[in-house]
């Protein structure tokens, strides 16, 4: 399986919920950022995931 298939396959279903908690103000700011950008936080926080682990040869 190539990268782009196993990160399709990873962004599909999506079956685990993580509750993190932040400063209000920083997720506010956040949250601003992505509403600009037209995605939701989720996807944001999704796409510095696959960053991470792609810097650490993991994907």
């Amino acid at each position: 399986m190539g990268k782009a298939e196993l990160i399709l396959e990873l962004t599909k279903k999506k079956d685990r919920k993580v509750t993190m908690q932040f400063n209000r103000k920083l997720w506010e700011m956040f949250n601003q950022v992505c509403k600009e950008e037209g995605k939701k936080p989720t996807q944001k926080i999704e796409e510095f995931i696959l960053k991470y682990l792609e810097e650490r040869g993991k994907l």
